[in-house]
């Protein structure tokens, strides 16, 4: 395995062309989602919906995040300023992250990108940062609860159901209760 300082990693805001990257790391996630018995994310419709053209749109408007080492990708995620789950949740100034995923060989890397994603959202003025995640898929929404990420309702599209989750990155907020 690998072995890299991720305090050495860097945030990188992908440029148009480099969609392909972020496509690749997913595919390789997916990959070892399935060896593991993982059911997260789907291939068939996964990539059918986030496909390459998806990733090269989002590079192309500043939307996707890479996390370096020097030139090797280890984590990606598109970053937006609105995302319709949440429409009529709240409308606090936030970062909403999709499609987050890490080289499995780099652990903690999908951690540092988050940290470095935080830090770039309170720099911009954002109080939140947001994101969603598999209702009923235990591990990922407990390694979000233990980050900081607090439950904030439902989002529901067929064939996906997702926690909508949410952390305060100034000031706080009341919690929900988590169902």
């Amino acid at each position: 395995m690998p072995q890299i300082c991720l305090q050495n990693t860097f945030l990188h805001q992908a440029s148009p062309g480099q969609g392909g990257l972020a496509f690749a790391l997913i595919e390789r996630r997916i990959s070892w989602m399935e060896q593991h018995c993982i059911e997260q994310w789907p291939r068939a419709h996964y990539l059918g919906v986030f496909n390459q053209d998806y990733f090269e749109r989002a590079a192309g408007q500043g939307q996707l995040w890479l996390l370096m080492d020097g030139k090797a990708v280890l984590a990606c995620a598109v970053v937006l300023e609105q995302d319709e789950r949440w429409k009529g949740k709240d409308s606090a100034p936030a970062y909403y992250v999709h499609n987050l995923a890490s080289l499995p060989q780099y652990p903690g890397a999908g951690g540092r990108l988050l940290v470095l994603l935080e830090e770039k959202a309170l720099r911009d003025g954002k109080r939140f940062l947001r994101l969603d995640c598999k209702t009923g898929a235990r591990k990922i929404n407990a390694y979000y609860r233990r980050r900081g990420y607090q439950f904030a309702g439902y989002f529901r599209s067929e064939p996906y159901n997702g926690n909508l989750r949410q952390k305060p990155l100034a000031g706080t907020t009341p919690k929900r209760a988590e169902n």
